[in-house]
């Protein structure tokens, strides 16, 4: 619940917008607008099938039934982040017996930062993350508790299915994998027989496969050949010992992604020289550590290093990381949780304090944020009093709502700059507009052409170009223009005025200088990139 209380505010606005989430949101309406739901298509019309078609439907659903806003579109991936995090528990409960090492695992994964993003995204990650999740506890109750039932046998080969529509090919491989991991050490194949579920087998592939089977015989290579060079070709990349290069990032990102916990865990490992297992039977460690290396192995194939390719083995480290820190004497550590929790406190204490001076230097309505980082000081400062010093509470719970709290105080800090978002200004402008909605072209910017389309709805025509086409101006009403094109408008006749301004970065000394000189508004609206809607 507070997981989901915190995040909400995210989900709702564009402050952590992902480019990539265009793609589904522009799809979503393609199939709200022209009514076909098979074939995904982008914000220009053109199709896409690298990724597959359940993340549309997703957000098209949620549309049809919530209406058409960055909230609806963003709430489902919201409530499946929340299903894994009630699966984790369920699964650190059920492998270790332990209610505080399940506790500890659900406070580990909703305090990492790339699982908490992908919830407040309309991207598959969320759903891929879920469906995996769902997979691997079906096959580790076959595997390490021996429990050979019909539930057991429909979780493992059905969430494989959805993280198969969810995001490709990852869903096979969680069964192929859980496969090898059975077979290999010791070429069992009675032991291999015993995962095999006809009704569930089949009926997974069948779920799983039947959109495939239906867009590459519809559409030929012009499906499958984006799709391969999507799940496959693209992550090859270099020599056969590039991977050796990439494996040691794609590591040290898997550790960073779980600070501060990591550091605890790191060096109780140290001290000890040795990996102590807790109540985690070994083969349940084993499976986590191996899916996570073929994780790493597989992508390190490839030219990016991201840490989102690990998002998939997320809840299950989250599993083991509880499992290990159950057995630590973590008060005798440098990284103990005394002390990250201190220097959480001070750090996000130290945030919200700027936050309050910088807020003051708007307007009244504005300055409620101040209030609220106020009130998050003092929740900060009774977490790290009341566990540390008094032990109110335990210091687990402590480190992580203190992480989640930092959540809240980067909210906070957007809020001055959130009205500014240039889609929701512009299509203030176009919705006071007299007459019906008019077909509207975004010239060079696809991501505020994606805004645009989630801020007008299914009525408005919004089309994305990246130069601007003199032979297709007659085609619309409307056009949404940098500076550059906005001046050729103006001098054809047009009336041409600023909609909105989108604040850039500047430097760290320019950002210092108005800080000093309380002179932040004025230095974000000098420092903003215009965008201007030109109409006859």
């Amino acid at each position: 619940m507070i997981f989901a209380m915190v995040a909400l505010p995210f989900a709702a606005t564009f402050a952590l917008y992902y480019p990539d989430e265009r793609h589904y949101t522009d799809g979503a309406m393609h199939m709200l607008q022209q009514g076909g739901w098979l074939a995904p298509h982008t914000g220009t019309g053109a199709l896409r099938f690298e990724k597959p078609i359940l993340a549309y439907w997703v957000v098209a659903i949620s549309w049809r039934g919530l209406g058409v806003n960055t909230l609806a579109a963003r709430l489902p991936f919201l409530l499946v982040s929340c299903g894994t995090v009630w699966l984790t528990y369920r699964m650190a409960r059920r492998f270790t017996g332990n209610v505080q090492t399940a506790l500890l695992a659900v406070i580990i994964l909703v305090s990492q930062p790339l699982f908490f993003l992908s919830a407040i995204r309309n991207m598959p990650d969320a759903l891929l993350a879920f469906f995996v999740a769902l997979s691997a506890y079906g096959f580790l109750r076959l595997l390490a508790l021996n429990e050979r039932t019909a539930a057991a046998y429909w979780m493992a080969y059905g969430g494989a299915a959805g993280a198969t529509l969810s995001k490709g090919l990852l869903g096979v491989g969680i069964v192929l994998f859980a496969w090898a991991f059975v077979y290999l050490p010791k070429r069992d194949w009675p032991a291999l027989k015993k995962l095999w579920h006809w009704p569930s087998l089949v009926t997974a592939i069948a779920l799983g496969a039947s959109w495939f089977v239906y867009i590459f015989a519809a559409y030929g290579k012009a499906a499958w050949r984006p799709f391969f060079f999507d799940q496959v070709t693209s992550n090859l990349d270099g020599h056969f010992w590039t991977p050796l290069l990439r494996i040691f990032p794609f590591a040290l990102l898997v550790l960073a992604g779980f600070l501060p916990w990591s550091l605890t865990i790191g060096e109780g490992i140290i001290r000890q020289k040795q990996i102590r297992g807790g109540d985690l039977p070994a083969i349940i460690r084993k499976f986590i550590l191996a899916w996570t290396g073929i994780l790493i192995l597989g992508f390190s194939l490839g030219s990016n290093v991201s840490a989102r390719y690990t998002l998939p083995a997320t809840p299950l480290l989250a599993i083991l990381f509880a499992d290990w820190f159950s057995t630590l004497k973590e008060e005798a550590l440098i990284f103990s949780l005394r002390r990250l929790i201190i220097a959480t406190v001070i750090l996000l204490g130290i945030a919200s304090s700027t936050i309050v001076l910088v807020a003051y230097e708007w307007h009244a309505p504005l300055l409620i944020s101040s209030v609220a980082a106020v009130f998050v000081i003092a929740l900060l400062i009774g977490l790290g009093v009341g566990s540390v010093r008094f032990n109110y509470f335990p210091q687990p719970e402590a480190l992580g709502l203190s992480l989640l709290a930092g959540w809240l105080i980067l909210i906070l800090a957007a809020i001055p700059v959130l009205p500014s978002d240039s889609a929701m200004q512009t299509a203030e402008v176009l919705q006071k507009i007299h007459g019906p909605p008019q077909p509207v072209l975004v010239v060079d910017n696809q991501q505020l052409a994606n805004r645009l389309r989630i801020q007008l709805g299914p009525k408005w025509s919004v089309t994305q170009s990246r130069k601007l086409n003199p032979a297709t101006v007659n085609n619309y009403k409307y056009f949404v223009l940098s500076q550059t094109n906005a001046q050729a408008f103006a001098n054809h006749g047009w009336q041409v005025r600023v909609t909105a301004v989108e604040p850039r970065p500047g430097t760290v000394p320019e950002i210092w200088s108005a800080l000093k000189a309380r002179a932040v508004p004025e230095y974000l609206d000098g420092h903003g990139k215009k965008v201007y809607l030109a109409t006859p």
